[in-house]
């Protein structure tokens, strides 16, 4: 059993933890909290300004939001560039997460003859100000993170980051991912690989929001 002194520290940082979360949960709807002095000091109020800036959704997060709802897809896999490519179909769900925070993608379907499933989390970090991604399905075990921006122009986030290659134990491949919002029932992804200093197309699914 703890000391009662380190028993009380603990209790302390575990309810002053808690404080933090609840205060971010309810950030939209509260007001900054006043202690018992009549307010916060300066540095307290730019802490907590610092802390709603980066806890609220905004433009970019709606950009990934409007996907919520149930889609087919039609995918095209290269194994080779010379080659034609693999084919195949399946579904994705996209739900909000944490009331618009994030968007979780639930895909079901099959791969050169195998029935798949994934799991993808798209956000957007305020405080980087970067798009982020990670991804796991069951033909790896490995977790994979990318980080991307957007471009205005063509409507399309592009993320990066780096694979594990199985052919090569120990080694890394470099990915970017290009995901492209056609209009509100229509989006694509293109990923690419780069190998051997060469980058090639390896992979393109087209989505279409279900009736």
């Amino acid at each position: 059993m703890l000391p009662k002194h380190r028993n009380d520290r603990l209790i302390s940082a575990v309810l002053a933890s808690l404080v933090l979360v609840l205060a971010a949960a309810t950030a939209a709807a509260q007001e900054p909290p006043v202690g018992t002095a009549g307010g916060m000091s300066a540095e307290e109020k730019a802490m907590w300004d610092a802390m709603m800036k980066a806890s609220t959704p905004g433009p970019n997060h709606e950009k990934l939001t409007s996907l919520a709802g149930e889609w087919t897809f039609k995918n095209k896999m290269w194994m080779k560039p010379s080659e034609p490519p693999t084919e195949s179909t399946g579904s994705v769900n996209y739900k909000e997460l944490l009331g618009g925070w994030f968007i979780q993608g639930e895909y079901r379907g099959d791969m050169m003859g195998m029935a798949f499933a994934g799991i993808g989390i798209m956000g957007y970090d305020n405080n980087n100000q970067q798009f982020q991604s990670s991804w796991i399905d069951n033909f790896g075990t490995a977790i994979m993170f990318m980080t991307g921006s957007y471009d205005a122009s063509s409507g399309s986030i592009t993320f990066k980051g780096e694979v594990d290659d199985p052919m090569k134990p120990g080694t890394k491949v470099k990915v970017r991912e290009v995901v492209r919002i056609d209009s509100p029932d229509s989006h694509t992804m293109e990923m690419y690989e780069t190998r051997d200093g060469k980058e090639t197309k390896t992979m393109e699914i087209v989505y279409t929001r279900k009736r």
